[in-house]
């Protein structure tokens, strides 16, 4: 099995186990719901209790995987920011705090996809466009336009959710981003 394939049957093992909702997104998802890239590690989303954080990183340490910077453990967890794990296979792992919103919205609608082997549920592409065109980094945009290609994207439902977002946020650039990814087409 590949470090990808080991990683990922580590965290269904214990994410499955504990029945939390989670779900992988980043470039990994969209390989699955668009086009292939290259990447080294997997994004992960977790809804979990924030007191039962620590419980779940236990169990993950437990499987092998470990906090790739131990020394920061708690001020990470303070600021809710991403966890960063590394798998024995070599295979980093970001794990995210679900929060409520687009990632509990994507909880919703994730799907159980067969990924090098492994039943894994995977953000929904209309989801996974909308987190791309948020991070707005030239690989996102990249990852946008192969979405986007897939035909698998409501488009008025990820438009909807820019424009929320760019209110939310107070952002322009959102909309924007994303029709010149569809004029790309």
């Amino acid at each position: 099995m590949s470090a990808l394939g080991e990683t990922l049957h580590s965290l269904v093992r214990v994410l499955d186990s504990r029945e939390l909702g989670w779900f992988v997104f980043g470039a990994q998802a969209v390989a699955v719901r668009g086009a292939p890239r290259a990447t080294q590690d997997v994004d992960i989303t977790v809804r979990i209790d924030r007191t039962l954080v620590p419980d779940l990183l236990a169990a993950l340490e437990a499987e092998g995987l470990r906090h790739r910077h131990p020394q920061l453990v708690e001020e990470l967890l303070d600021m809710g920011a991403v966890i960063p794990l590394v798998h024995p296979s070599g295979m980093d792992v970001d794990l995210v705090l679900a929060g409520s919103g687009l990632e509990t919205l994507a909880l919703g609608r994730a799907t159980r996809v067969g990924m090098d082997g492994v039943q894994v549920p995977v953000a929904h592409a209309t989801d996974l466009v909308v987190m791309k065109v948020l991070a707005g980094r030239g690989k996102d945009l990249d990852d946008v336009r192969s979405l986007l290609a897939s035909g698998d994207v409501d488009i008025a439902e990820a438009r909807n959710l820019l424009q929320q977002l760019q209110r939310a946020l107070g952002q322009s650039d959102l909309l924007p981003a994303f029709h010149a990814a569809l004029a790309e087409l």
